[in-house]
């Protein structure tokens, strides 16, 4: 079974979570990815210890979460022959991903602009901090600032009257991943009929506040974030703490239509029949009563006892869980969206799995992360046709590892 991608080579040259993980999507979906790193290796081959995690060459899960089924060179690009290199690996190459800044990539040749007029039918993808243009359009970015802080994200999930939330790593980075590779495959759709390259841009900044869209457009009416789970935006949008010290989210989008089976389901028969609460705007005039009064109903029973009874009576709600709740979800390993890893020191990890399936293609067989410089000799030896001798000078000199 052929697999989506297949045929189609794409040259990494990035570090971090955000481009990585866009073209370990791409490696998914069947392309043959080579990833350019310095020869001392992607920085977050070393990030491990700072999320409690293995960093070693045999056990790294954070880079393998972003790196798997793909090839792996490491090359001084910042001397003149690695430069070269790089050059040459892009040439044989459909797509060139990037993270660089637009003016180190300017300064080495790496801009869309120079790259096009070497290679026309490239496609040169990036994803950027905060966007082409504008005042800080050249500032280093990271998802916890680009994303979650300026992108408003941050501060809009905390409880009121709390201080900002401290965020999960890497949310807005594989957002951004991903719809910047959703932009690869139109573009490389679109190359199919002309025969011509294209660039295709996304940015940590933008991810978050096309995330945001709902919120910026209420916020021009008067809507305002954060807000307090005593005084909710609906008190049927909202998080109710069980007898068993679990919480259960609500979300009855449409409270006038779903109040009577929420009445009984409650057991709470005047919710239906009070003026106070019997209609959405009446609700919302006495939110603060009715979010004290479901707060105690909530507290009668465990979550466990909860869920059949909102399951048959059709109300809307979820189990809030965390990441090792995750880890035993059913639901989760039914569909696949997590995979079992045994690393190469023999130890064994769980990892998420990309995000997108087609009906046509099964899942591609996992292959491990490189390490750095894995694939240097068939790499540089098969695309760029360097022969052994060639290859041990390059070493010799420190361009290669």
């Amino acid at each position: 079974m052929s697999m989506i991608l297949e045929g189609v080579r794409v040259v990494e040259f990035a570090n971090f979570i955000a481009a990585p993980s866009c073209a370990k999507n791409l490696a998914d979906w069947g392309a043959e990815v080579i990833k350019v790193e310095p020869i001392f290796g992607d920085a977050v081959r070393l990030m491990g210890p700072q999320y409690h995690t293995p960093a070693t060459e045999d056990c790294c899960p954070l880079f393998e979460l972003e790196n798997s089924n793909k090839k792996g060179v490491a090359i001084d690009t910042k001397s003149p022959q690695g430069k070269q290199l790089l050059l040459d690996l892009i040439g044989t190459a459909d797509v060139f991903l990037t993270n660089v800044r637009e003016r180190s990539l300017q300064k080495d040749g790496l801009d869309y602009q120079s790259l096009m007029a070497r290679y026309p039918k490239l496609i040169v993808a990036q994803i950027l901090g905060y966007g082409e243009h504008g005042p800080i359009k050249d500032r280093a970015a990271f998802d916890y600032t680009a994303y979650f802080s300026r992108g408003g994200i941050a501060w809009s999930m905390q409880e009121k009257g709390t201080s900002p939330c401290n965020t999960v790593a890497a949310l807005g980075d594989h957002y951004a991943g991903v719809q910047l590779a959703a932009g690869i495959a139109a573009a490389l759709y679109k190359r199919t009929f002309t025969g011509v390259g294209e660039r295709v841009t996304t940015s940590l900044f933008q991810t978050a506040v096309y995330g945001m869209g709902i919120m910026i457009a209420s916020a021009q009416y008067g809507n305002r974030m954060p807000v307090s789970r005593k005084h909710p935006n609906s008190p049927v949008a909202n998080f109710y703490m069980c007898k068993d010290g679990a919480w259960i989210q609500l979300a009855m989008l449409q409270y006038d239509k779903g109040v009577h089976a929420l009445a009984e389901a409650l057991d709470m028969p005047d919710l239906a029949t009070d003026p106070k609460f019997s209609t959405f705007q009446a609700a919302l005039q006495n939110v603060d009563e009715l979010v004290a009064r479901l707060d105690a109903m909530f507290a009668t029973k465990t979550r466990d006892e909860w869920e059949p009874i909102l399951e048959q009576a059709d109300i809307p709600y979820e189990r809030i869980q965390s990441c090792e709740d995750l880890l035993e979800d059913p639901q989760v390993w039914a569909n696949g969206y997590m995979t079992k890893v045994t690393y190469r020191d023999g130890s064994e990890g769980v990892l998420t799995t990309t995000p997108v399936h087609y009906e046509s293609m099964e899942p591609r067989a996992y292959t491990l992360s490189p390490k750095v410089g894995q694939d240097n000799d068939e790499v540089l030896g098969q695309l760029l046709g360097l022969d052994q001798e060639r290859l041990a000078r390059l070493r010799a000199d420190k361009v290669i590892k």
